[in-house]
Formats: structure tokens, sequence, C-alpha cells
């Protein structure tokens, strides 16, 4: 592309849950860049194109990709799934990822479609059935759990979500060790990125709603608006303006 073409803009559907977000539509630019979730891309039409450092050019009906592998996915039509890595579903996705890529057959490009998720309380466990990979497992609950079952269930109607393990255990009247146990068991992954996705979800809503990077930072507890871009880059790979353009023509 040279410097007098426009770049493609992104437009499209974002939904976002806890520790996974899915985008539908037309992916625009992007650079080589990583970021801390795994992403699934899916061509809801013939092939998709990734540059994979170390691997050159890949095109394939689908690609999955580890987290923290340098990347690029062209421009296009795609389906995109980001996983938070240190969730059930992440760590059984990155079983399957070679040299930190899976290549997806068409079948199972289909088959994942088919199921796709699109609202924010999907399970995400028919879509590794459709890929071929057995559905996370979590600890069984027990009624010992209900105090930290109705302080998780909680969380995203408090005001602040930056309290640590240490204060949230306190609530539960739970040693920190027993905490920190009980909610990976409940939700899939530590409190820290469970938080994180919390506030992310927060702040997109806010900003879905028309509020400005500023506004929905402030909305979501993070320290600034250049924290909460850096934390966006992170995990989705792409600036701000392309998630909020997206969600706003949703």
């Amino acid at each position: 592309m040279t410097h007098h073409e426009k770049s493609p803009a992104w437009s499209g559907r974002i939904a976002l849950g806890t520790g996974w977000a899915v985008f539908s539509g037309d992916m625009g630019d992007n650079r080589v860049h990583t970021h801390h979730a795994l992403r699934l891309v899916l061509a809801p039409r013939e092939t998709v194109t990734v540059s994979a450092h170390g691997q050159g050019d890949i095109t394939a009906p689908g690609v999955l990709i580890d987290a923290d592998v340098p990347h690029r996915v062209w421009p296009g039509a795609a389906a995109l799934l980001h996983v938070e890595r240190e969730s059930h579903t992440g760590r059984s996705l990155a079983l399957a990822c070679v040299r930190g890529l899976c290549l997806l057959t068409e079948r199972q490009r289909d088959a994942a479609l088919s199921v796709w998720p699109l609202s924010t309380g999907a399970d995400l466990g028919p879509l590794l059935a459709a890929l071929g990979l057995p559905k996370s497992v979590q600890a069984p609950a027990d009624r010992r759990s209900d105090r930290v079952r109705d302080l998780l269930e909680g969380l995203p109607a408090r005001s602040e979500l930056n309290g640590t393990l240490a204060e949230f255990a306190s609530e539960t009247s739970l040693s920190p060790s027993h905490f920190r146990h009980r909610v990976r068991a409940l939700v899939g992954m530590p409190l820290r990125p469970y938080l994180r996705w919390l506030r992310l979800r927060r702040a997109l809503m806010s900003a879905a709603a028309g509020a400005d990077l500023s506004r929905a930072a402030q909305d979501a507890g993070f320290s600034d608006a250049a924290h909460l871009s850096r934390t966006m880059q992170r995990h989705f790979g792409v600036p701000p303006s392309a998630i909020l353009a997206a969600l706003r023509t949703a």
C-alpha cells in the first residue's frame, strides 16, 4: 500500500464476554503486532491470509494464532475471536498450536462458523467441539463456593473493580489461596485477568453509548485514556479508534 492510498477501515459487529471477544465484519489495516490473547481468524468466504513471524504469508480457510506471536492479518471480511490465554478455553486452544499457529480446514471453518458466538452470553464449548478440541472442563462447584460465586456475580454492578485478591478474599471470609483457587474454578481464569476483561467490557459499553475514550476509561477504572488504549491494543492488536468505530456502527 502506498502513502497515497487510504487504509481500509474496520466495520462490523463486536461482542465482548468475560475472557473473550468476537468481531464479525470487514477488517481494516493492521501492522505486524503481538497481543496477550489467542486469535482465531475465520474466512466467511474462501480464505484469509496471515503474515506470521518466521513463517511468511499463510493462506487458509481459518488460522488460530497463539498468544504473543507477532503477526498481521490481511484486510478483508473475517470473523475474529480473541481468547484470554490464561482461561480454560485459551489453554485448550493453545494446545492445538504448533510453532504458534494452527491452520484450519474448510470443514473446520464451516463447523466453527455454524456455532459462531454472537452474544455476550455465548458458550465457547460448541466452538471448541467444532474445531475438534475437547471442551474445557472447570472444577465442580460445591456449596462452600457460594460466597465466592455471589461476589463474582455482583462484580459487574460495582462502581470499582480495582480491588486486590486479598481484599476480595476478605469479603468472602476465605484465605487468599482458597479464594484464588475457587475463582479459577468458577470463572476459568485467575482474578486479575478476569477483572481486566470486566473493565474492558465496561469501557467498550460506555464507548458504544457515546462516551469518548477518556470518559470510557474513567467509567471502567483505567487511570486514563492512554492506559485504556494500551490495554485494548494489547488484547485486540488494533487501535482503540478501530474498535470504537466498529462498535458505533454495529
